[in-house]
């Protein structure tokens, strides 16, 4: 006679929200895209550097140049002020204010690329709670005026 059993299994515990998070932000970067070349080659790249190409396509296809670097890099002040659409001039008040931090090299200040983006993504941050709050109060003035 035959006997069947029923093994209880232990169900894992439900993820972290934090852990999802997490798990949602990795996942497009292990998402993968082909690549075909001209000889009918195929090769495998991430997802989001195939959601970039059409990107740089176009700005070649402009005739513009554009440059990829490592988040580690580190730039001149030249290669910075271009990033932060400022003058040399302005970036090095900021240098000397210590609003972003820089090494010397001889005579050459130095910055860590992802400092200057940050820098930026500040800057941008600041610009748009600024005008988000000059429309907020031009409805008001247009609000009272009718």
């Amino acid at each position: 006679m035959a006997t069947l059993t029923h093994r209880h299994k232990q169900m894992p515990e439900p993820m972290a929200t934090a852990d999802l998070h997490a798990l949602e932000k990795v996942a497009p970067l292990l998402q993968e895209a082909r690549l075909v070349g001209p000889q009918g080659e195929h090769h495998r790249i991430p997802a989001v550097l195939y959601e970039l190409m059409p990107r740089l396509l176009e700005h070649l296809q402009r005739g513009e140049s554009f440059t990829v670097l490592p988040p580690e890099a580190v730039v001149t002040t030249q290669q910075a002020a271009r990033i932060l659409n400022v003058s040399r001039a302005y970036l090095n008040q900021l240098i000397a204010s210590e609003t972003i931090p820089h090494s010397t090299l001889g005579s050459h200040r130095l910055l860590q690329l992802a400092d200057v983006l940050q820098l930026r993504e500040q800057r941008f941050q600041q610009r748009s709670a600024a005008l988000d709050e000059l429309s907020s109060l031009g409805q008001e003035l247009q609000g009272g005026a009718a």
